[in-house]
């Protein structure tokens, strides 16, 4: 089974967008734990960033790589 990675469009409340931005998992799969304040995510540089889910407004998924 091959993996999946999505790439999302992320808005922050203070306005920043995080753009094209990969996880290994949907951001639905993601929120289903309520105890996860922070989501460890790859930037467009291969960065990875931790972002506050709280401070989210909105993630727009852009595509879904296979």
């Amino acid at each position: 089974m091959a993996k999946k990675i999505y790439v999302y469009d992320i808005t922050m409340s203070n306005g920043e967008v995080f753009k094209n931005v990969q996880m290994k998992k949907s951001i639905k799969v993601l929120y289903a734990g309520i105890t996860d304040l922070f989501i460890t995510v790859e930037n467009e540089k291969g960065q990875t960033v931790e972002l506050m889910r709280n401070q989210m407004i909105k993630a727009e998924l852009v595509e879904i790589k296979e």
